[in-house]
């Protein structure tokens, strides 16, 4: 029996652990504490307005071509208790209201079940970028069936990245490389190098550990979500949040030509964000 063939079955059995352990956690952290207040905690949660950050990083590793381009950046949406078809469609609305060159959905697109899939992206769909739509998969969407949101992306006309590159725009457009879920720093630069190019111009990886390959690399723009900026953040300091275990938490980042921005998202997994709001990032990319 091939090694393939052998880790199939204990890769079947993570993913049945990982499952049950999120779905309890989901029940005891969101569902009962709502359910407890009548389903305020909920209401109070969705009723944040999702916040448009602006924002404008030069690099010198920027193609000269695309100077000044407009990236339209969306993650966490975690489609499914917390984030319902209505709270959905305003996040589909504001991105199709900044009219941005291309759009990057960096994981974590269902909460629990491959079974949304179908719904989110036929909402997804509506999006729409001259360069086009990209995703990658979070950990969230390795809970359950990830080659069917895979499916579903792609049959939404949305470009699904696993562990690959491509040029956006045709033969001389900005190259695009995006990497599936992992959640260690060499497991991020493992999918990186399978990217099949050495370098890229624009990185999308759920895991914001990915930059410390996307750095080495000169890439100029990495962009990721996960950490959800903590979800409680002290006020005046977005990096001292919940999430205090991981370096790379919030915000932008930038060593050298190489910057990263690690968005709040626009979903959650707990009903409740303070001084962390639910956000959409535009960024435009200049020549340095």
């Amino acid at each position: 029996m091939s090694e393939p063939e052998k880790s199939e079955p204990a890769k079947k059995r993570r993913r049945k652990l990982a499952y049950h352990t999120a779905t309890v956690r989901n029940a005891v952290l969101t569902k009962l504490p709502d359910a407890l207040m009548g389903g305020r905690l909920k209401a109070r949660h969705v009723a944040q307005p999702i916040e448009l950050k602006e924002l404008c990083f030069a690099s010198a590793n920027w193609p000269a071509a695309f100077d000044g381009l407009r990236i339209a950046h969306l993650s966490d949406i975690h489609f499914g208790h917390l984030l319902g078809e209505e709270r959905l469609m305003q996040a589909v609305d504001a991105v199709r209201a900044v009219k941005a060159d291309l759009i990057a959905i960096t994981g974590d697109l269902v909460d629990l079940s491959a079974a949304e899939a179908p719904l989110l992206f036929e909402r997804l769909a509506l999006l729409k970028a001259q360069l086009g739509v990209f995703v990658v998969l979070g950990n969230h969407d390795h809970l359950d069936h990830p080659r069917q949101i895979v499916k579903c992306a792609r049959e939404a006309g949305l470009t699904a990245l696993v562990d690959e590159s491509i040029r956006a725009g045709g033969r001389d457009g900005l190259l695009v490389a995006g990497i599936d879920w992992s959640k260690s720093i060499p497991g991020c630069a493992d999918r990186l190098r399978k990217c099949g190019a050495g370098r890229a111009d624009l990185f999308l990886a759920h895991n914001p550990k990915a930059f410390v390959a996307a750095e080495e690399r000169g890439i100029p723009l990495t962009l990721s979500g996960h950490t959800h900026g903590g979800q409680v953040a002290r006020r005046g300091n977005r990096r001292h949040n919940l999430v205090f275990t991981q370096r790379l938490s919030a915000g932008h980042y930038q060593r050298d030509d190489a910057h990263l921005y690690v968005t709040n998202g626009v979903g959650a997994w707990f009903p409740l964000r303070v001084n962390c709001p639910p956000e959409i990032a535009v960024i435009e990319m200049r020549k340095r």
